[in-house]
């Protein structure tokens, strides 16, 4: 439990740095990743799953956060928006230690609040959620 708050504590306080210290979407470059559009200051966030397969997600310049993956050949999805007003890059982290499979993808609006969406252990999403911190997940 302590490692997960310490963990989570830890990304959370480089998130919250970082948006104080990027550009808004219409003041930022263009990026592109398998056909995608992103902002690039946001970057690309990578998740490995268990099977080591990868999810990536990006912030487009329509401020919604994209995801796509691989499958178990290494080919990619084509990206699927997961909708959002993203003011940040899109992080993402282990916040349920007891499954592998779950994680959680957040970011931060332009009133540096915190929105997430869950990952459970059968690849569906929570809606986006309002939370107050990031350790109250």
């Amino acid at each position: 439990m302590l490692v997960r708050k310490f963990k989570a504590a830890v990304i959370a306080a480089a998130a919250v740095a970082s948006v104080a210290a990027v550009a808004t979407p219409a003041e930022a470059g263009s990026c592109s990743r398998g056909g995608r559009a992103y902002v690039c200051e946001y970057g690309v966030t990578s998740y490995k799953l268990p099977n080591s397969t990868k999810q990536e997600f990006v912030v487009g310049t329509d401020r919604a956060v994209w995801t796509r993956w691989t499958d178990s050949d290494g080919d990619w999805s084509k990206w699927i928006s997961m909708g959002g007003r993203a003011s940040s890059t899109a992080y993402a982290y282990d916040y349920d230690t007891s499954d592998a499979w779950s994680f959680r993808v957040f970011y931060y609006d332009e009133r540096g609040e915190y929105w997430g969406r869950n990952r459970d252990h059968d690849g569906n999403w929570s809606p986006w959620t309002h939370y107050d911190t990031p350790l109250n997940g």
